[in-house]
């Protein structure tokens, strides 16, 4: 099973790295963003979606680490945030169509529940595996700078 989830959790920076490797090419030798397209939708919007998506499946994974937990008050504690944080990730898919400082602001949204969740799980799981959290710490890493990337571009863009 941890193979599974490494290579299951690998693959799945895919969907981030190709449309961030798009709105760079677009970004640098295009027209700017708009010019970055991922199978005719726009670059940000696929990245940001497929980013909510994550997050949100990310946060259900805290419920399953919460009934597990040792300390109820943590476990409860996990379970509302998880559930916040899925609201955020809910609320950066509507603030994309509001204004494009909006869309930055919503990027930054995810980075913060990416954190949050590391953060979390962490406190919940203070006697995991060196091995799953080497690779938690080095997908979120990937995954965070990859966002960074993307608000540099929109902030120049600006």
């Amino acid at each position: 099973m941890t193979r599974l989830m490494t290579v299951l959790g690998y693959l799945g920076l895919i969907p981030f790295l190709l449309p961030l490797t798009v709105m760079i090419n677009g970004f640098m030798f295009g027209n700017g963003l708009q010019s970055a397209s991922v199978f005719g939708f726009y670059g940000p919007y696929v990245f940001i979606s497929y980013s909510a998506v994550i997050l949100s499946f990310l946060t259900g994974t805290l419920w399953s680490r919460a009934r597990t937990a040792e300390a109820s008050f943590l476990a409860r504690a996990a379970v509302i945030a998880s559930n916040l944080i899925a609201l955020t990730a809910w609320a950066s898919l509507l603030l994309i169509y509001v204004a494009p400082l909006l869309t930055m602001f919503a990027v930054c949204l995810l980075v913060a529940g990416y954190l949050s969740m590391l953060c979390i799980e962490r406190f919940l799981q203070a006697q995991a595996d060196k091995k799953y959290w080497t690779m938690r710490i080095q997908l979120t890493a990937i995954v965070c700078a990859a966002h960074l990337t993307l608000i540099a571009m929109m902030g120049m863009e600006l």
